[in-house]
């Protein structure tokens, strides 16, 4: 709750202005009439004169004047080199498609027994295949990629001088009441989409992708109407890239993720043609992820995967915690570095597997219901080190503490605290970089900096740090059951501090 506080404090402190008024240059293709459909947005904002002094002129206006009102914060958007751009990876996809896919190598989405286009995946498979290029050069990935944007191409709904890629499935959102009859549309599909067709044109040059690029973008740019497609709009002076924006009318979730993934489209955009409409919408989205994180966070626990229904986040919490370190990149704005720290620790990232170390002594496996409550426990003495394996390293509902999965030996099918000293996963787990320098400073002196070997053993020097020294950082992990920081640059590089040592700005 303390670090929460902390990064309120620090997002008040370090603007001049959260609210400030996006006027004609944004109000395109009708955009305007977003400050009247969107309920709780009021036609008043706090203006700071020098954030308005740098509004974009509009290179063009198709619609109304009307001013938009959503309040962004004038973050620096910068351009990233390979390996931490969005969607970066450092292992090729198979030349042999693993997924649903048609007999032409696009992918589907097999529902019922019947193949579907599904806009979302073949943009995603697309993205896939472009960084698989990149990573091997092999042309075969470049022509697959192509295929995935043709299909979104080819199967375009024009709108408002937009392009828009339908779903052609019924669809019952997050298993609730709310059912979505084809078509219906997306944006984080929109956000994908075009991504992959900023990818493409920077890649091969060839117009037809800009084009489509450019066509993409304008859906971002459309007054949301009933029955229509549409995709962006403002709630509660937050501007929402809606990821489910309701067919039948102008409403949807605010699915977090979503939200965030239809910006890094918005930044793709960017980078390719310093659009400023388009870095102003990447602005307003990037203040919405970062000042709504407290709703979407339970303290101790997964995050929401949305806010209207507030359904736990499951794995997608992993995936809120690292779009915050990617907009931490993006922006250079630690107080995205700093809700990537919180969510960490709030959940640790899932999918986490190895080999628990128990050391001499008493230990106790519990078994817990859904809610958290034990069910069931077995105690295990030792006498000497003991090794089993885990399948997770997890919270448990209502219960303090990391705990691990254990799935063979003595303690199989129980849950075992992760114990420093203990009970422990040997070696580095649930890392996460941080993709570029992280400031932060020392907060404890002498201190020690640890390398880890390949065992698991570490091994400590004791720096010349002084408290208040500056520092940068490039990674989080936990050692051995602790949490550290591994520092980026310095006479100390690669190795760790505890995390506790260090100050984070």
């Amino acid at each position: 709750m303390e670090e929460r506080r902390r990064i309120r404090d620090d997002i008040r402190h370090a603007e001049l202005s959260r609210r400030a008024m996006v006027r004609g240059a944004l109000a395109v293709g009708g955009l305007g009439a977003f400050a009247g459909l969107a309920s709780g947005c009021s036609s008043s904002r706090i203006i700071d004169p020098k954030l308005v002094a740098s509004q974009p002129r509009p290179a063009f206006l198709l619609g109304s004047s009307t001013e938009v009102n959503f309040e962004y914060h004038n973050f620096p958007i910068r351009e990233l080199r390979d390996g931490i751009r969005p969607y970066h990876m450092s292992t090729a996809v198979p030349l042999t498609d693993p997924g649903t896919h048609d007999s032409s190598g696009v992918r589907m989405a097999l529902l019922g027994g019947k193949l579907y286009d599904h806009p979302v995946g073949q943009a995603q498979y697309g993205l896939h295949l472009i960084e698989a290029h990149r990573l091997t050069k092999n042309a075969e990935y470049l022509n697959r990629a192509r295929k995935q944007a043709q299909r979104l191409i080819d199967r375009r709904v024009l709108h408002g001088n937009g392009w828009f890629y339908p779903y052609p499935f019924r669809y019952r959102l997050h298993r609730s009441e709310d059912v979505y009859d084809a078509p219906w549309y997306s944006m984080m599909a929109q956000g994908q989409a075009l991504s992959v067709f900023c990818r493409l044109f920077r890649v091969t040059g060839e117009a037809k992708w800009k084009a489509a690029a450019d066509a993409t973008f304008a859906s971002y740019l459309v007054t949301p109407v009933a029955g229509k497609p549409w995709g962006v709009y403002v709630v509660d002076g937050k501007l929402w890239l809606e990821e489910y924006p309701n067919p039948k009318e102008v409403s949807g979730d605010r699915t977090y993720n979503g939200h965030t993934f239809s910006a890094y489209g918005l930044w793709d955009y960017w980078v390719v043609t310093k659009d400023e409409r388009a870095k102003v919408l990447l602005q307003g989205a990037l203040t919405t992820t970062r000042d709504v994180y407290g709703d979407i966070a339970n303290r101790q626990w997964r995050s929401k995967y949305c806010l209207r229904h507030a359904n736990d986040a499951g794995n997608y919490h992993t995936t809120h915690t690292t779009q915050h370190m990617q907009c931490f990149a993006i922006t250079g704005d630690t107080a995205f570095a700093r809700i990537s720290e919180s969510y960490y620790t709030d959940f640790p990232p899932h999918g986490i597997t190895g080999t628990i170390m128990f050391q001499p002594g008493d230990h106790i496996g519990y078994q817990f219901d859904d809610a958290g409550a034990v069910t069931a426990t077995k105690p295990l003495r030792l006498i000497q080190p003991y090794q089993a394996q885990s399948k997770g390293r997890v919270r448990v509902k209502d219960q303090r503490d990391i705990w691990y999965e254990i799935t063979d030996g003595e303690l199989a099918g129980y849950h075992v605290k992760e114990m420093a000293g203990h009970s422990y996963q040997i070696g580095e787990t649930a890392p996460i970089g941080y993709r570029i320098a992280r400031p932060a400073s020392i907060a404890q002196a002498p201190l020690e900096a640890y390398s880890l070997d390949a065992t698991g053993a570490l091994t400590s020097v004791v720096t010349s740090y002084r408290v208040g020294d500056r520092v940068s950082l490039d990674r989080r992990a936990v050692l051995n059951g602790v949490d550290h920081l591994r520092l980026g640059a310095g006479p100390h590089t690669g190795r760790w501090v505890r995390y506790a040592a260090i100050n984070r700005s």
